[in-house]
């Protein structure tokens, strides 16, 4: 693929339409060796190299699945908002991560559903086991997973790490905001741990007492139905979050704070919320929440798909 999404649209599109021919080419070649011939497509998030693709495979149908809001996202954003209202007209249906995903989508595909972020309960619910087998951490430890950056609310985690002196705060992930690293290092209980793969992520959150999403409010966080929310709550761990989107589903379950001063105070709560009821309450959550059950939405939209269902064979 040559690379082309920095350049302006004229240069853009053209050379998109060679990349295009070459990976149709690629992916004809995968299909006869495969012995498909009227596959179903689910693009990722991708409709710069969807919409040249639309009728290229001799698909019988075409599904986008939008997992982010397309027109805010840096890498894609610049040519992906141009080309997306054309590519979800032109497909078959689009299945969204979160509610506001799929009313803000609808407009232009009618046949819009939402099948949000689900949980490999049995790889996280491992640290609540292990939790159970060994001594707890000297300073109760409240963490953060997944890549941390614009989406944080730096102000308000500053304000818990300064006035919690006798809890860690710990960040376990890429870091992309340089100001996160700059103010939050100066502080001594507050850990920055690198990114590590799935399967050794079990002992990080077994060390950890509760777990926190702190994300600013804004049109972009909005849109997010995040994926960390299921695996705290599979390690039996309380969260509190910012109202940043529709967490309706997790009424009574987590909890929500605005301001700094809010946070910091459900964050102590957090901190004493493990009797068992409440564990397993958090625990039984997840559950429902495994990638398991939401492969079950996803397959049960693609039977809403009739032309999907030429085909015995898909890819």
């Amino acid at each position: 693929m040559l690379p082309v999404n920095w350049m302006s649209p004229k240069p853009h599109d053209l050379l998109v339409q060679q990349n295009v021919k070459r990976l149709v080419k690629g992916l004809n070649r995968v299909m006869r060796q495969l012995n498909m011939i009227r596959p179903l497509v689910i693009n990722g998030l991708n409709p710069v190299f969807g919409l040249p693709m639309l009728h290229q495979l001799n698909e019988c149908a075409t599904i986008y699945y939008c997992f982010d809001e397309i027109t805010i996202i840096n890498w894609m954003s610049r040519h992906g908002s141009r080309y997306e209202p054309d590519y979800l007209r032109g497909v078959d249906a689009v299945v969204t991560t979160s509610e506001t995903l799929r009313r803000s989508k609808a407009s232009l595909q009618p046949n819009a559903y939402c099948v949000k972020n689900g949980v490999n309960f049995d790889l996280f619910n491992q640290a609540y086991q292990l939790a159970q087998q060994q001594p707890p951490p000297e300073k109760p430890v409240i963490g953060y997973l997944g890549t941390a950056d614009n989406r944080v609310n730096l102000d308000l985690v500053e304000y818990c790490v300064r006035t919690m002196s006798d809890v860690t705060f710990q960040f376990v992930g890429e870091v992309h905001e340089p100001s996160l690293t700059k103010r939050l290092s100066t502080y001594s209980n507050v850990v920055f741990t690198p990114p590590h793969q799935p399967v050794d992520l079990p002992p990080l959150l077994a060390q950890m007492k509760a777990a926190m999403i702190p994300f600013v409010c804004n049109e972009h966080t909005y849109t997010i139905y995040p994926l960390k929310i299921n695996e705290y709550l599979a390690a039996g761990l309380p969260v509190v979050s910012t109202p940043f989107s529709i967490l309706d589903d997790f009424d009574g379950v987590i909890e929500l704070a605005a301001s700094p001063e809010e946070f910091a105070q459900a964050l102590r709560k957090a901190l004493s919320d493990d009797s068992p009821e409440r564990v397993n309450e958090r625990i039984a959550m997840a559950m429902n929440n495994a990638w398991a059950r939401r492969a079950e939405e996803f397959e049960a939209v693609i039977q809403k798909v009739p032309a999907a269902w030429i085909s015995e064979t898909v890819l």
